[in-house]
């Protein structure tokens, strides 16, 4: 009964969290009010942050490593993103040094998973590593952004943005592959990442 109420909540916020994504990119490529970008980013962070404290419990009562760490993923590029949203003056704080100081710890685990997953035989392992490379370098970014004391302006909305797509492609993702079966299973997983990874860095290039 709990695991059917968590699981509930968790479709309830990704599918909210989905839908904003789509708005919120809608308002900054396309144009739109500036309040209705604020609004649904602020769904998007609400719906993520949802599915992210119920996968939580959800992984503890039905145990599941993989999931637990691309949650972990998931809602760091969400947090980050949003931290540099709301963080005006840039200047780092105690958030953004533990939250990649984490992100960073769990990439290891995360490679290191996928690496003897991969051994074993695993499609799982690919992902893993993959997602884990990801997490690592945006970590190292972070950490060499925040001992040189943080970033404004341009850099910072650039890497807004860059973090809240990183977001969106972990919601596209979950939302394919619990709809969608494809052999090899880490297909469904990494087409989102192909896809929309050329997009982020052509609306970095527009703020640089």
């Amino acid at each position: 009964m709990l695991y059917s109420t968590l699981l509930t909540i968790h479709i309830i916020g990704g599918f909210a969290a989905l839908f904003a994504s789509f708005v919120a990119i809608w308002t900054k490529t396309v144009g739109g009010s500036h309040k209705v970008h604020i609004y649904s980013g602020n769904t998007f962070v609400i719906g993520m942050t949802t599915v992210f404290l119920t996968t939580i419990p959800m992984t503890i009562i039905r145990p599941n490593l993989f999931l637990l760490l691309i949650g972990i993923f998931s809602f760091y590029m969400m947090f980050t993103g949003w931290r540099l949203a709301v963080n005006r003056k840039g200047t780092p704080g105690w958030q953004e040094k533990t939250s990649s100081l984490l992100m960073g710890i769990t990439s290891v685990i995360m490679i290191v998973i996928g690496i003897i997953s991969m051994i074993n035989g695993s499609d799982f392992g690919v992902i893993l590593i993959v997602f884990g490379g990801l997490g690592g370098f945006f970590a190292l970014g972070e950490l060499s952004r925040i001992r040189e004391g943080g970033s404004t302006g341009k850099d910072r909305i650039r890497g807004h943005l860059g973090m809240m797509m990183g977001a969106t492609i972990a919601a596209i993702t979950a939302f394919l592959v619990t709809n969608i079966t494809t052999d090899p299973a880490w297909i469904a997983w990494l087409a989102p990442t192909a896809i929309i990874t050329p997009l982020i860095i052509v609306m970095s290039r527009k703020y640089r």
